[in-house]
């Protein structure tokens, strides 16, 4: 498992359908987290409401449906990053840098271009975000295609 190098010219190992795969599983994700966790905070809610008594937990189970409902935002403003980040990825894999920290800090790098593109929303949520989604496209590429990032 290397920090920072992978295959040189890891790039070829990778097929269309590994590379459409990962995006699209980047991609729709949060949408599915957030519609469990919304369904989950709407059925916790559910019989105590119909029953007339008080909620417990109430702050707790809003700020999961709140959570849920942020998740399920992610894909309308994601995208963009995921497109402008397919060209590096390439790049990166094909020079052999595709190691951990190197995801990492490519995602930090989409993340402040994307919301900089995106009209200059506050940098720290596209920074958590692009360090996840970048984290997640490695671990998914590596699963799809180990060979990809075996160093010599």
């Amino acid at each position: 498992m290397a920090v920072l190098r992978s295959a040189a010219r890891g790039n070829r190992a990778l097929r269309w359908g590994d590379w459409i795969f990962a995006y699209l599983t980047l991609w729709i994700a949060p949408l599915l987290l957030g519609m469990l966790l919304s369904a989950l905070a709407i059925l916790w809610r559910a019989p105590f409401e119909a029953s007339g008594a008080a909620v417990p937990a109430e702050k707790i189970i809003a700020a999961v449906l709140g959570g849920g409902v942020f998740l399920m935002m992610i894909p309308v403003f994601s995208w963009i990053g995921l497109i402008i980040s397919f060209p590096v990825v390439w790049l990166v894999l094909r020079a052999g840098l595709g190691g951990w920290l190197s995801f990492a800090l490519g995602g930090i790098a989409m993340a402040l271009l994307a919301s900089a593109m995106l009209g200059g929303m506050a940098p720290e949520i596209p920074i958590v975000f692009g360090v996840i989604s970048a984290v997640a496209l490695r671990w998914i590429l590596h699963r799809r295609c180990p060979e990809a990032f075996v160093t010599a």
